[in-house]
């Protein structure tokens, strides 16, 4: 039987194409997400997109545009940048686009 590949979309970060799956990432590990930048290729796991998508989602896009920046300053903008759109959806009945 065929490996279920999971959900893709495919986007361009600085210039190149890159992979989003939304599928449990593929290293050993109790990781949410992972950003492979040797194949340009995102990870999100899914039960983890359901309580921390945008926060998540920004974390991976991070690491991928600025691979060498610190942890600690991907952890900081993505937990800023899912608290402020969780705060933008709350005054706008819910949506965030």
């Amino acid at each position: 039987m065929p490996k279920r590949r999971g959900r893709a979309k495919r986007v361009q970060i600085d210039g190149h194409r890159w992979t989003i799956r939304l599928q449990r990432p593929p290293e050993k590990g109790p990781y949410d997400g992972l950003c492979v930048k040797d194949d340009r290729t995102i990870y999100l796991h899914p039960d983890a997109v359901k309580s921390r998508g945008i926060e998540l989602v920004c974390h991976e896009l991070i690491h991928a545009r600025l691979f060498d920046i610190d942890e600690e300053a991907v952890e900081e903008i993505g937990r800023l940048c899912g608290e402020v759109c969780a705060w933008v959806a709350k005054h706008n009945d819910g949506v965030i686009i």
